[in-house]
């Protein structure tokens, strides 16, 4: 709907008319007020065993020692080895869709000679091919690995952002039938990627607890919504400043050959370049089904009182996944201190 919907709305009631976009913020709030009202009536409060709930009401302190604790918290997130991990493939694939969102228009109307009513139908087919791509990838994830299933995705938004580029090249224009397929390749690439690290991102406060004794999962979403919004920022402005510095001009009905490869180039190294450095990364996430499970025995195993691994190849997997030695973990380390 983000895609078609301001696309029919303008060509119905104008570009110049103050009523589109009136409208348009009324349905959105009206959508967005429905997801959160969701949200509200099928969420509740996770339980420990025994009914005593993990929101036990905890001692009093002043506002500045709340604050101490709430940063020294998130902080220390990073100290455990899978989070890093994924972080870096979380950033890898959102920030290689903020360089292509941010240059895709412009690619459309001005490289392949297209208009934006041709831009904004592609974008939301290819949101189209997303919503299936996380079926794929919901599968994909759970046989084989979650960084498997990033490599794939990774390597199919890179095939259609560099597609996109070779159409360029060949002076292949936006309507040429030719262009469903980078959108294709895309919209599955980028549909996984929006998946892999949220599901992915539910096991990070069991391979936390491991290390700390404790669960942890609102400051791991913290940390990851904090910095997504940062590099979010800070991706979309560096696009503005490359592109006004390769001699883009904004309102401008025809650009400069040197704007236009600006634009190409952001696309397409941009892209695949922060595509890659998340595969990268990818290679040393060790976080599987299989591994998973391992990691969970290990748990109960130190919360009956072990003190050693169930096995050495079990005490090598869980040293990997939180970056610890075995008999610094259950809080036995300055993280959640």
């Amino acid at each position: 709907m983000a895609g078609f919907l301001p696309l029919w709305l303008i060509t119905t009631l104008g570009r110049d008319s103050a009523d589109t976009f009136f409208y348009m913020g009324i349905i959105f709030a009206a959508l967005f007020m429905l997801t959160a009202g969701l949200l509200y009536l099928f969420s509740w409060e996770r339980h420990m065993p025994g009914g005593v709930a993990l929101t036990q009401a905890a001692p009093t302190a002043g506002m500045g020692q709340a604050f101490k604790a709430l940063y020294r918290n998130l902080f220390s997130t990073m100290r455990i080895r899978a989070f890093r991990l994924h972080l870096g493939m979380y950033l890898g694939g959102y920030i290689s869709q903020d360089i292509f969102n941010a240059a895709f228009t412009f690619f459309v109307i001005f490289a392949l000679t297209g208009s934006m009513a041709i831009a904004s139908g592609l974008l939301g087919t290819m949101y189209i091919v997303q919503f299936v791509a996380v079926i794929i990838a919901i599968n994909l994830a759970l046989r084989a690995s979650p960084s498997r299933a990033y490599q794939i995705a990774a390597a199919s938004f890179a095939a259609g952002a560099l597609t996109l580029i070779g159409l360029w090249v060949l002076g292949i224009a936006a309507s040429s039938p030719m262009i469903w397929l980078p959108i294709i390749l895309a919209g599955l690439g980028r549909g996984a990627l929006n998946y892999i690290p949220w599901a992915t991102y539910n096991y990070m406060a069991d391979v936390d607890e491991i290390v700390t004794g404790q669960r942890r999962e609102g400051s791991f979403a913290g940390v990851m919504t904090f910095v997504r919004k940062a590099t979010q920022a800070a991706a979309v402005a560096g696009v503005g400043f490359i592109m006004q510095a390769g001699g883009f001009v904004s309102g401008a009905p025809v650009q400069s050959y040197d704007a236009i490869l600006t634009i190409a180039l952001l696309l397409g190294i941009g892209t695949v370049g922060m595509l890659g450095f998340g595969i990268l990364v990818s290679t040393r996430f060790r976080l599987s089904p299989a591994t998973h499970d391992v990691l969970m025995t290990e748990i109960e195993h130190l919360r009956g009182g072990g003190r050693t691994p169930t096995s050495p190849d079990a005490g090598r997997i869980v040293e990997d996944l939180s970056g610890w030695r075995y008999d610094q973990l259950w809080g036995r380390n300055p993280v959640a201190r």
